[in-house]
């Protein structure tokens, strides 16, 4: 099977792809609460593979359950047979795209504030964009550009000062840890607009699958599975799984492959925003008034970047399996 960038771009986003956004949103903008919730028990590497196997169970079982399977790991050619280059690119997101960020962020979380990481959480739209200009065919403009500027400025905004200040307190390697776990969801999301035609929930359960199968031997070998274990950390990892892992896996893929990874990273300038709104209803936090005009900032900028965009239909050469089928 060759593997071929895909041709006319990603389309014009439509109500569905909004919908597939705004979900991803809400079940990221959740996960920092019940991370948190998770590590006070449980080894991060615990939690993340725990995560995983929840999430691959979900995903396996809405796989078969639609009639759809995992492609053979091996392929013929004229030479023999080799690796067929979809379970390469599954491994490839699996790795980079969770196994190595569903690590580093509850590591890191242990010492480093919600709000700083939502900062460093921020920085992965620009690494998409950047991204996604040298290996897809979504080009950065003047007008995507400023656009990526305001809204990342509005979450500067939502943090606030007393956050930034925390870089030079808060542990650097921690730091280090959640800005590279950001980094790798950019890498991700340009891996799976490049991935050969696929159904979707094919491609994310073999990617859900082969990070949870990743994170086992890690989670075993830096203590012990099971200790610490309470209904809190049991409750995270359940919800951490079907949701963040389960289902924006699928929701992920989903949107990448027919808005592009660039619209798709509009979700991490919402996702602080429903992490503010969720301790607010569940924590009591008190909303300021300038989380709300940080809130307008960034709808500006989201507004900015997609304006002039002109409406186009997915070219057949782009459209693959899981975007021709009913989902």
């Amino acid at each position: 099977m060759d593997i071929a960038k895909p041709a006319g771009g990603p389309r014009e986003p439509t109500a569905r792809d909004w919908l597939y956004l705004s979900s991803i949103a809400v079940f990221g903008g959740s996960s920092f609460s019940f991370i948190r919730l998770g590590v006070e028990t449980l080894e991060p590497a615990t939690l993340a593979a725990g995560r995983m196997w929840v999430g691959a169970v979900l995903l396996l079982i809405i796989m078969v359950a639609t009639g759809r399977s995992l492609p053979p790991l091996l392929e013929r050619t004229e030479d023999g047979a080799r690796i067929d280059p979809r379970w390469r690119f599954m491994a490839a997101v699996g790795v980079v795209g969770y196994a190595i960020p569903f690590f580093l962020f509850p590591w890191g979380q242990q010492t480093v504030p919600s709000g700083l990481a939502g900062i460093f959480m921020a920085f992965m739209p620009l690494a998409t964009i950047a991204l996604a200009h040298a290996f897809t065919d979504e080009k950065l403009s003047v007008r995507k550009g400023v656009g990526f500027l305001i809204g990342f400025s509005g979450i500067l905004m939502l943090i606030g000062p007393d956050a930034l200040s925390g870089v030079a307190s808060g542990s650097l390697l921690a730091q280090l840890a959640i800005l590279t776990a950001s980094v790798c969801y950019a890498v991700a999301a340009v891996i799976t607009r490049r991935a050969p035609p696929m159904q979707a929930r094919s491609f994310s359960a073999g990617a859900v699958l082969i990070a949870a199968t990743l994170l086992t031997p890690i989670a075993l070998a830096v203590g012990s599975p099971l200790d610490g274990w309470t209904p809190g950390s049991v409750t995270a990892v359940l919800f951490l799984g079907l949701f963040p892992t389960g289902l924006n896996a699928l929701l992920i893929i989903l949107l990448v492959r027919s808005a592009g990874p660039g619209f798709m990273a509009f979700s991490n300038y919402i996702t602080p925003l429903i992490a503010v709104g969720l301790g607010a209803a569940a924590f009591g936090e008190r909303l300021q008034a300038t989380s709300l005009f940080a809130l307008a900032v960034i709808l500006a900028g989201l507004a900015v970047s997609r304006s002039g965009a002109k409406p186009r239909r997915a070219s057949p050469s782009f459209e693959t399996p899981a975007s021709r089928a009913p989902q």
